[in-house]
């Protein structure tokens, strides 16, 4: 099987991508030529993602469907849109290809409403995880609103998921809960989970979202997905991903789930497991 010569990958910065190119290429730092694809600018929360090419010097990639027509155009036949990304594309650093910024949405979320089961199980089942996450809460000295809700995703549950409770965190200055990259709140969410557990006679699920955090989140996958799986459809070769947790994964999944013309998979194991979206 021939050796990769050029990969595109997807993460937090572009030191990140590049190393894990490096991994999916088999060579060092100074064998390659990076170049940036598309960026977004940082959130609230001060995250972004890159997206880079990473190609072997001296390997000429393989013409992509349709390449030898493109090579017998004329230069000026490039769209407008073309045009002006190249007249914008940056000379200086490493990592001084095209660049496409697009922004994500920077409206906050509608707020939500209380959760409107009726069947008494689930109710008290609510009410449980209230009381467990209001107690953690005051033990860290943190002073928030806690509310039991309906699935905020759009991704709804299978009837194999089990019993599932949505709980909203809001207040002010509650960033620490959420922590870098969403960890605290998966630590903290871990922890519920335990204890909800513990009181449960059956096996209970706990989603914990603070301030819309993981509404906003799953609204950057699903626009990255879509903007991936264009991309691979129209170049034909393969993109991965960052590493994700599994419920990030699936969101890539379902949104690419009926997309024309690619395919996904997962690979790797543990925190290294990563979506690879590939042309069909």
């Amino acid at each position: 099987m021939d050796r990769l010569h050029s990969v595109e990958i997807q993460a937090r910065s572009a030191e990140e991508a590049t190393r894990l190119a490096l991994e999916q290429l088999g060579v060092s730092e100074d064998q390659v030529d990076v170049e940036i694809l598309a960026r977004t600018e940082p959130d609230m929360y001060g995250e972004g993602e890159v997206l880079i090419r990473a190609t072997v010097r001296g390997r000429a990639p393989r013409p992509a469907r349709g390449a030898r027509e493109q090579r017998n155009r004329p230069r000026d036949s490039r769209t407008p849109e073309q045009r002006r990304q190249r007249s914008g594309q940056g000379r200086g650093g490493r990592h001084g290809g095209q660049q496409a910024t697009y922004s994500r949405p920077s409206t906050p979320p509608q707020p939500r409403q209380p959760s409107a089961a009726t069947d008494e199980e689930t109710i008290a089942l609510e009410g449980m995880t209230k009381d467990i996450v209001r107690e953690l809460l005051s033990l860290m000295d943190v002073h928030a609103d806690v509310m039991a809700v309906d699935n905020p995703s759009v991704m709804e549950l299978s009837p194999d998921d089990p019993p599932t409770v949505f709980i909203d965190i809001n207040g002010r200055d509650l960033g620490m809960l959420i922590g870098r990259r969403g960890e605290n709140l998966s630590q903290l969410q871990y922890m519920v989970n335990l204890l909800v557990n513990r009181q449960s006679d059956k096996w209970v699920r706990v989603i914990l979202d603070i301030e819309g955090y993981r509404t906003r989140r799953e609204e950057s996958l699903i626009g990255l997905a879509e903007r991936v799986a264009r991309q691979v459809a129209r170049n034909r070769r393969p993109i991965a991903l960052e590493p994700m947790p599994a419920n990030e994964r699936r969101i890539v999944h379902m949104t690419l789930k009926s997309q024309p013309g690619i395919t996904t998979s997962s690979s790797g194991e543990g925190a290294l497991r990563r979506v690879t979206v590939y042309p069909q």
